[in-house]
């Protein structure tokens, strides 16, 4: 009697658990990390007879959780490289908005400055005409530091995200470290704390979102989880804590790293794969860089290219031109580590030949080595030579070895872009010479164009061409380098740092004289000298056997940036989407053997109630053949 009794108590309790289980899971299905439990039963043994053995029913051994180490790992893997590429995709959103197309756009407003010249090159004293050339200047710069603002704010926004994602971080990995502890107490019971597991993986999975975390299980139930390539993170029921530090060039950008032992360990971003925050500093170390670079080259380039210009001409007092547009100097940012004294200066030498990109300048082995951070290439470098258009110089100080400098020659240049001519009388339309043809000459020779088109100290002399046959000719006068002797059809002629364009036909004997000039009404060789930078190549030039060739026009130079960005907002879109999709499969695969199915537990709750009531009708039995047992034994 007792047998059946103990039996049909145990078949109770293990049908109680199970229901309970059920519940737990029907209760539990929408929270987020939590894995599908259930009662694991075995029997309860049982005794010999001479009639065989008899069972004595069931026992509960323990609760499992459904769980596959592989496929927790790998969801929370997966998902931390979809937040990094989802991250980086909304920035480059961001910076997409900043390069406007059409007439809101850079390229077309500069394009506008100089198409304002078409009128003052017609109507060289008219003042309204040259109003609008200073009111298109003002536009021009206003909308360069607007952008530049604009990708300034980007980068306090990166700085802020930055700085909200490691707090979060520490928090979370803070809360592991407690768990862990949790878990190792309880280790010894030979019972696994389920919903502590559940607590910890779902932690780890949050933790993965902001930056790809390592796991490694130890023997103690704990885990301990690193990042960059080893650096630890949770260790046991202790976390360190991450950092946001400043660059150690450029305070105002800021690096990841790992407090331990009262020293900031600087994570390389190269070993962060995944989460937010790595893909917020690759953002900010590629594509914000290239783009304040791009811009700053855009600005000075084309400054460069009009106040040089502008320079050659004459204005209405009959003056050389003044500077119209301004942009922020170069900046040197020496290394917070540096021990020396010498401190390089950066001068644009060459504006047409930069390049969109930063310099590190490094003291090394009793030697000065530069190199071009966008592409790494690396040079011996002596200062007061010329490399991308730069000038490297160190005045003063003595560098120590191991001394290193960022050099950012573009960075700021259009973020301070000004507009500098007030006066519309300050326009220096008029050419410093002009050219006449003499009486007598035979030829329909005729002056099409005489254009100042770069600094030499003979530039105003006189000179005297004569043809000696329709495409040959001597030249008089001081002349600066080499004097030109052919005339090449649909090719000036390049004298003293004029152009001389000519249409017809010369015949031996005619003359062309070039003379300084005085400011007339007609004098508009240097507005023409300024219309003609619109199809000149102002941008990107490269020095191929010391002649500057290739570049791009201030537009086109504007549509390349353009693309640029728009290629890289596709390619991170088709990342982003590629790693969501890879996510949600590696979710749907861990979900699919720990998560919670409605309707398979309403089917269990079922079953389970079943085996609840067939226990209780074996306790109602045997209770009833105890009665029935103790009535006969009463009679």
């Amino acid at each position: 009697m007792a047998g059946i009794l103990s039996i049909g108590t145990r078949a109770m309790f293990a049908a109680q658990a199970q229901i309970d289980t059920a519940a737990g899971n029907i209760s539990n299905a929408n929270t987020p990390g939590y894995s599908r439990q259930s009662v694991q039963l075995e029997t309860a043994g049982g005794q010999y007879t001479g009639r065989g053995f008899f069972g004595y029913g069931v026992a509960i051994t323990t609760v499992s959780r459904a769980h596959d180490a592989f496929l927790t790992r790998e969801a929370a893997a997966t998902l931390s490289i979809a937040s990094m590429d989802s991250t980086r995709l909304t920035q480059l959103q961001r910076l997409e908005q900043v390069f406007d197309m059409g007439e809101a756009g850079l390229g077309h407003a500069a394009s506008q400055v100089l198409n304002a010249f078409v009128d003052v090159a017609s109507r060289p004293t008219d003042s309204s005409a040259r109003q609008v050339v200073l009111s298109r200047l003002e536009e021009l710069a206003s909308r360069f530091r607007s952008a530049a603002q604009e990708l300034a704010t980007l980068q306090s926004g990166v700085t802020q995200e930055l700085k909200t994602g490691i707090a979060t971080v520490n928090e979370l990995a803070r809360r592991v470290a407690d768990l862990n502890q949790q878990i190792a107490r309880v280790q010894g019971l030979d019972h696994e704390p389920n919903d502590l597991l559940d607590q910890r993986d779902q932690l780890i999975r949050e933790i993965n979102k902001y930056v790809q975390v390592t796991q490694i299980p130890a023997d103690d139930g704990t885990v301990g989880l690193f990042i960059g390539g080893g650096q630890r993170l949770v260790l046991g029921n202790h976390a360190l804590e991450l950092r946001a530090v400043p660059d150690e060039y450029d305070a105002s950008v800021m690096r990841l790293a790992v407090h331990e032992g009262n020293v900031d360990r600087l994570l390389p971003e190269n070993t962060l794969s995944g989460g937010s925050l790595a893909g917020l500093l690759r953002f900010q170390r590629t594509d914000l860089a290239d783009a304040q670079n791009q811009l700053g080259r855009l600005a000075l380039a084309f400054s460069s290219a009009l106040n040089a210009q502008h320079a050659l001409g004459l204005d209405q007092a009959g003056q050389p031109g003044t500077a119209l547009l301004s942009t922020a100097a170069p900046r040197v940012l020496p290394s917070s580590r540096n021990t020396g004294s010498a401190l390089p200066e950066v001068a644009v030498s060459s504006a047409h030949l930069l390049a969109a990109s930063d310099y590190e300048l490094r003291y090394e082995g009793g030697a000065w080595q530069l190199t071009r951070l966008s592409d790494g290439t690396s040079v011996p470098y002596t200062p007061g030579t010329e490399f991308d258009g730069l000038t490297i110089t160190v005045p003063a100080g003595t560098p120590a070895e191991g001394d290193r400098f960022l050099l950012q020659p573009l960075r700021q240049a259009a973020g301070d872009m000004r507009s500098l001519l007030g006066d519309p009388r300050g326009i220096a339309a008029a050419s410093p010479v002009i050219a006449t043809l003499p009486p007598g000459n035979t030829g329909t020779v005729a002056v099409s164009g005489l254009i100042p088109a770069q600094v030499d100290p003979n530039l105003a002399e006189p000179i005297e061409i004569t043809f000696t046959s329709p495409t040959t000719f001597t030249v008089n006068g001081t002349v600066s380098g080499t004097v030109p002797t052919s005339l090449v059809p649909g090719e000036p002629i390049r004298i003293n740092g004029w152009e001389l364009t000519l249409t017809g036909t010369p015949q031996p004997g005619d003359r062309i004289l070039v003379q300084p000039a005085t400011v007339t009404p007609s004098n508009n060789g240097n507005a023409l000298g300024l219309l003609a930078l619109r199809d000149a190549p102002l941008v990107g030039q490269q020095l191929v056997g010391g002649v500057a060739t290739g570049g791009e026009t201030i537009t086109d130079a504007y549509a390349s940036v353009m693309a640029a960005v728009g290629v890289r907002v596709q390619g991170a879109k088709a990342s982003a989407e590629m790693s969501d999709a890879i996510a949600r499969e590696a979710e749907q695969a861990r979900t699919s053997v720990a998560g919670v199915n409605l309707d398979e537990e309403a089917a269990r709750l079922i079953q389970f109630q079943q085996s609840y009531q067939a226990a209780a009708k074996v306790l109602q039995i045997a209770q009833t053949v105890f009665d029935s047992l103790l009535q006969t034994v009463g009679r």
